[in-house]
């Protein structure tokens, strides 16, 4: 399912001091308990044309051992620098996510109205948690309780 796009959580970290959610930017990134329920929303957003190049589904066997490359590639000021930027539960939420065998779900977003628009489309979908990685920093979006 690798489109052609360089997805922010694929590139190295060798030679960069900026952790990849740094320099994300105009994506959705779509955290599922359920990886089948992931595979599930993956098909219907294809339904709804979204191209299958705007997406990137990591299950969490792909995900761990991105994580751990990315640890492994990561000097000692990086990882210093990540300590102070990130955000920890997020960090804890999406390893976690992970380790339970959950699924990732990227989707390319360039604008607000765009990740706006994927929202929408995932609303029938049981996601755990969506942030949109913009052009002017990140949103966490709440899902509507009803």
């Amino acid at each position: 399912m690798t489109g052609s796009r360089d997805w922010p959580f694929e590139q190295p970290a060798e030679g960069t001091l900026r952790p990849w959610y740094l320099t994300a930017s105009g994506y959705l990134m779509v955290l599922f308990a359920d990886p089948d329920e992931a595979r599930r929303a993956r098909s219907g957003l294809l339904d709804h044309e979204v191209p299958d190049d705007d997406m990137r589904l990591y299950e969490s066997e792909e995900t761990l051992r991105i994580a751990a490359r990315l640890n492994q590639e990561r000097s000692l000021l990086a990882k210093a620098i990540a300590s102070l930027v990130a955000d920890p539960g997020v960090r804890q939420r999406f390893l976690d996510n992970a380790r339970q065998g959950g699924a990732v779900l990227w989707l390319v977003a360039p604008t607000r109205e765009r990740a706006a628009q994927l929202v929408g489309l995932l609303a029938d979908y049981r996601y755990g948690s969506i942030r949109h990685y913009g052009q002017d920093g990140v949103t966490e979006i709440q899902r509507d309780p009803d």
